[in-house]
């Protein structure tokens, strides 16, 4: 009986070890695929023209490679009721082996892994969001960010709107419309880098399963028309043509199109160039019976072919066909654009300096069999240089099929030259000789536009030559660095007779390809070399206790807990409030020790750092720390932050109102800031890498004690991450009743537990706490809970009367959530940050000072005069300390929250005079401060209408000049009655001299925004012209009065105004998302 009994012991044992370790997987799982590579929302065709048999969402995996899809869920959101009318999950797919997924209609080419019925996916205003984890997805849920990773809000209309999606899913962006004027055919909303590598949606032809067509910002943004892709007939049956690129549905005029003959170096051809060019940016020319239908065809009575394929040039002049002559030479006069290309032989050296200076004629015999154009891969200010040209398939009135960074490679290597400095400049020569040698190792129509980023430096007699390699496809890469590896193994490769220079065998083993992690991107930088083991950056003690700052630190961790070479990285600390570097660390030539540890930081802090910085030199936030890699890229003090390169950061702060969302955004996306706080021990603290060795993830880390070239002291794995709390608080509604709080309402995770937290109040008189709350429950589906006085509606905890509680409209008050697990709440609690989960801090009175209460975070001004209901709403998601997260909003339990709008913006640009303007500029963040409370405050008095801070807050800007401050930035408003109000006093506001009180100076609004100059000399003049001041004054204010008047009569005979249609037309709409 006892064997029976052990054994069945050890089998329950078992079975239970199997079962926690499969959920010890799948937590895991959930952290390393949220930490790597993202999953993208990267195309959409929501309207096809007539019916709609050809739609289809297409996502995009960043590692371009196969991927597992695992705890995604794609969801399609009606914008009429905000509910989902479709939830996929997408469990057991994976994306093809370039990272595409495609989910649409059975028409769809090529086919989707997911089939949908026609005419599923609505037009708009409508909305598709991606989710990710182990939420409750289902159709007819109301629209949530909970587990949101991406997500687009389309329309096919232009009035169409759909405010609460754009409210929850991508606040602060416009619905984008899927124009179905954009082209004759069917068109889609596509995902592409626009300026400084940011993600934008354009409208472009369908792409699904390939790289998306974008039109480049520069392209968007240029002038020129140039040259994009020129086809001669190499074989009876093709078709030759010439294609032009240039801005956008844009007209051409005064344009000339010139043949010149290689050899002799005349004109045989020209003729002038007029039309429109289509959508994308593209002009086609080519014979009338082209199968490709052309924009302009050639004159009737041109010979054919006219393009040949011996040496010629093409060349594109402004002018008229007037001031050319055929049989003339060619010249450079009023060249915008030009081609010389040759396949049997050199060119004419006079003929390139003419047309291409400083330039090789680009050569097309290449090894590839059948139909090849020759395609320009770079957009748009590079002009008259035919390396920016790659063979490829022909694309008539198509984007061309060029080589792209997803394909790429970092190749560096060494040459021996007897004045080295000479060759820094000659990047180009090398490209173009290292181009023709992989071109006959591979076959492959290699030419120079396969290189991007060169970068020369000089060590010695030693040129070292480092850039990225660049394909069409995966093959077509491997082909070309098994190429390049033959070119440095091979006796007959290696030498630049040519040049007078020799690979050097000696730094081939430092110079040799690099390798890149699987699914690495590679855009502008090279990749760190590919390990099973990563750098990491492990420990950061930015802030020390008194104003000494020595002991100061970074800690980096290699995994492999090896020595490693930190060749090619490096270190930069940002500044949060410029988003710039202001130290930059390069760590070439350095190793880290034997247990894998490399330390940074003051000359105090034991052991010794390697790097050795001056004291206060890490800010103490909200900034940041980011290691990169690049052996191509050189990172600079006062850059902007970039991810080019980037291999971990962390974003930090030290106080609980301290921001950086520019550098969350860029460098840690998604996640909330790190908080070092000095309340974990009285003695210092570090942020500490315990929870996971995942890069870029903030819940990797834990505040412990300082461990420099230690082990990190983490508490166990369930011990709270220093970023986001579990839950926040989402509305808080005050009345001037006997109860004092309407209800207040939390935010967390569906069938999250509230028990072991507390809800305390506390008075700003003495900063003590008045009164607390045990919380019980748990959050329902919605992710809301309502703690209110006894309904109905029925709260899900019930708010008992507080007795003896002091005003919440006199001076300064909070609400604060606490974790009283890890400790008893006393009564007459002072405030602190202990265990603090999160707090609302307000006001009713804009004077109020420093106080206790501000340790918990700003305080939210509440200018409301009624004696009503009146709720700060949370309208920033989802940092629990972020700046001024709340606005004022009529109640809304249970429900969504009433936030500001800016697509109900009102501009607030005004001019204020003042007797000084140096008083304004030594501290702009108060002043700016205290603007935005007295104009809250004088909205809120015209107009009644529940406007805050939050209205304003983050987009008002200031600039003084002598005696003027300019006053830029918006208003927002939550509908378009309120911003009507708005308007309503922005124009009274400024209609005439309007002097008010900041900060005990005073300010005077001026209409007329005049410089000071003329201000001054107007001062100056004579009473006589005082007295036609008056007169004039006097006849503007009947003026004005009347027109008033008329105004009014008019607005109230007519409906109110329709704020809704005031749209941006296409172009606009498109130049404003970059």
């Amino acid at each position: 009986m006892a064997s029976a009994t052990g054994a069945g012991q050890l089998v329950a044992t078992m079975v239970l070890m199997c079962i926690l370790l499969h959920e010890a997987s799948a937590q895991n799982l959930i952290k390393n695929q949220k930490t790597e590579h993202s999953l993208l929302i990267n195309e959409i065709n929501a309207d096809n023209p007539g019916e709609d048999t050809s739609e289809f969402v297409e996502l995009y995996h960043t590692s371009g490679r196969k991927a597992p899809l695992d705890d995604y869920y794609l969801v399609f959101y009606n914008g009429n009721g905000n509910q989902a009318y479709k939830v996929l999950n997408l469990q057991g797919k994976v994306t093809d082996n370039q990272g595409f997924f495609l989910v649409g209609s059975s028409t769809v080419k090529p086919q989707p892994s997911v089939i949908l019925p026609k005419n599923t996916i609505q037009n708009g205003p409508d909305a598709i969001a991606l989710y990710y984890g182990k939420g409750n997805y289902q159709e007819g849920m109301r629209v949530t960010s909970d587990g949101l990773v991406d997500a687009l809000v389309h329309k096919s209309r232009k009035n169409d709107r759909a405010d609460m999606l754009l409210n929850v899913l991508t606040p602060d962006r416009d619905a984008f419309l899927e124009d179905p004027s954009f082209r004759t055919t069917d068109e889609s909303i596509e995902r592409c880098h626009g300026e400084g590598s940011q993600w934008i949606f354009q409208v472009a032809m369908p792409t699904p399963g390939k790289d998306n067509h974008c039109i480049p910002s520069s392209q968007l943004n240029a002038s020129a028309v140039l040259i994009s892709e020129v086809h001669a007939v190499t074989s009876p049956g093709e078709s030759e043509f010439i294609e032009l690129q240039g801005p956008p549905s844009t007209a051409l005029r005064d344009l000339v199109l010139v043949l010149i003959e290689g050899r002799t170096k005349e004109v045989y051809f020209f003729m002038d160039i007029y039309g429109k060019t289509s959508p994308e940016g593209l002009f086609l020319i080519g014979p009338a019976q082209a199968r490709t239908p052309v924009d302009l065809p050639f004159p009737p009575n041109s010979s054919s072919p006219l393009l040949s394929t011996g040496l010629q040039a093409i060349a594109l002049y402004i002018g008229n066909s007037s001031s050319f002559t055929l049989g003339k030479a060619a010249c450079a006069a009023n060249l915008l654009d030009a081609l010389v290309y040759t396949s049997n032989g050199s060119a004419d050296p006079e003929l390139l300096e003419i047309l291409t200076p400083g330039r090789h004629a680009y050569e097309t015999n290449s090894h590839q069999p059948g139909n090849i154009s020759m395609s320009r891969c770079s957009c748009c200010s590079v002009t008259r240089d035919p390396s920016i040209y790659a063979l490829s398939s022909p694309t008539p009135g198509q984007f061309n099929d060029c080589p792209s960074s997803r394909f790429s490679q970092s190749i560096s290597l060494c040459l021996h030259i007897a004045d080295c400095q000479l060759w820094l400049l000659g990047s180009y020569e090398i490209q173009t000789a290292l181009a023709q040698a992989l071109d006959k190792l591979c076959n492959c129509g290699m030419s120079v536009a396969y290189f991007k980023d060169p970068v020369t430096t000089c060590r010695g007699t030693e040129l070292v030559f480092t850039m990225l390699l660049i394909a069409k496809s995966a093959e077509q890469l491997s082909s070309l660095v098994q190429a390049f590896t033959s070119f440095l193994e091979s006796p007959r490769a290696a030498s630049f007779s040519s040049w007078n220079a020799t690979v050097e065998k000696a730094c081939v083993k430092h110079a040799n390809v690099t390798a890149s992690p699987p699914g690495a991107s590679s855009e502008g930088t090279s990749e760190p070399p590919s390990h099973a083991a990563e750098l990491l950056i492990n420990e950061v003690n930015p802030d020390n206790p008194g104003g000494q700052e020595d002991m100061e630190y970074i800690e980096l961790l290699y995994t492999g807990q090896t020595h490693f070479d930190l060749h090619g990285y490096w270190l930069v600390l940002y500044n949060g409030k410029n988003n710039q570097a202001y130290r930059v660390v390069n760590l070439t030539g350095y190793c880290t020790n034997e247990q894998g540890y490399f330390l940074v930081g003051s000359a105090l802090v034991t052991p010794s750092p390697v790097i050795v910085l001056p004291p206060n030199t890490i800010q103490n936030g909200g900034d940041a720390v980011a290691l990169y890699y690049s052996t191509t890229f050189i990172y600079s003090v006062g850059m902007a932050v970039t991810e080019a390169g980037l291999v971990d950061a962390v974003v930090y702060k030290s106080r609980a109102s301290d921001r950086a969302d520019k550098l969350l955004k860029v460098l840690t996306p998604g996640q909330n800031i790190l908080y070092e706080d000095d309340s974990h021990s009285s003695q210092d603290e570090s942020l500490s890498r315990c929870n996971s060795q995942s890069p870029r993830v903030h819940s990797s880390f834990q505040v412990t004690t300082i461990t420099p070239f230690e082990e990190n002291a983490c508490a166990n794995s369930s011990a709270p991450s220093p970023t986001a709390p579990s839950f926040l608080i989402n509305e808080l509604s005050m009345t001037n009743s006997t109860a004092s709080y309407q209800f207040i309402e939390l935010k967390g995770k569906p069938g999250a537990t509230l028990g072991g937290y507390t809800l305390v109040f506390f008075s700003g008189q003495d900063g003590k706490a008045y009164a607390s709350i045990p919380l019980r429950g748990t959050f329902g589906t919605t992710g809301l809970f309502v703690i209110a006085p006894s309904g109905p509606p029925r709260p899900d905890q019930q708010l008992p009367f507080i007795r003896n509680a002091p005003s919440v409209r006199r001076g300064s008050s909070a609400v604060a959530v606490y974790n009283s697990r890890q400790a008893r709440i006393p009564v007459d609690m002072m405030v602190n940050l202990e265990n603090l989960v999160d707090a609302v801090v307000y006001t009713w009175e804009s004077s109020t000072g420093k106080g206790q209460l501000n340790r918990l975070g700003p305080s939210h001004f509440v200018p409301c005069a009624e004696e009503r209901p009146v709720s700060l709403s949370r309208c920033s998601c989802c940092d629990a300390s972020a700046a001024l997260a709340y606005a004022i909003s009529d109640p809304t339990p249970g429900w969504e929250n009433s936030c500001p709008l800016k697509s109900f913006a009102v501009d607030l640009d005004m001019c204020l005079l003042t007797p000084n303007c140096s008083m304004w500029t030594p501290n702009p963040e108060r002043v700016l401060d205290s603007i935005e409370k007295v104009l809250t405050k004088s909205i809120e008095e015209n107009c009644t209408c529940g406007v805050s801070q939050f209205y304003l807050h983050a987009e008002l800007n200031f600039t003084c000049t002598d005696s003027m401050l300019q006053l830029s930035g918006q208003v927002w408003a939550k509908s378009p009655e309120q911003q009507h109000l708005i308007l309503n006093w922005h124009r009274d506001f400024t209609a005439s001299p309007h002097p008010f009180s900041v900060d005990e100076r005073v300010l005077k609004t001026n209409k007329e925004c005049v410089a000071p100059d003329n201000a001054v000399s107007t001062s100056q003049s004579g009473s006589s012209f005082q007295a036609w001041k008056i007169a004039l004054s006097v006849l503007g204010s009947i003026l004005l009065t009347l027109t008033l008047v008329a105004v009014a009569i008019s607005y109230f005979k007519r409906h109110s105004l329709n704020y809704t249609t005031i749209e941006m037309n296409d172009c606009r709409q498109m130049a404003a998302d970059f």
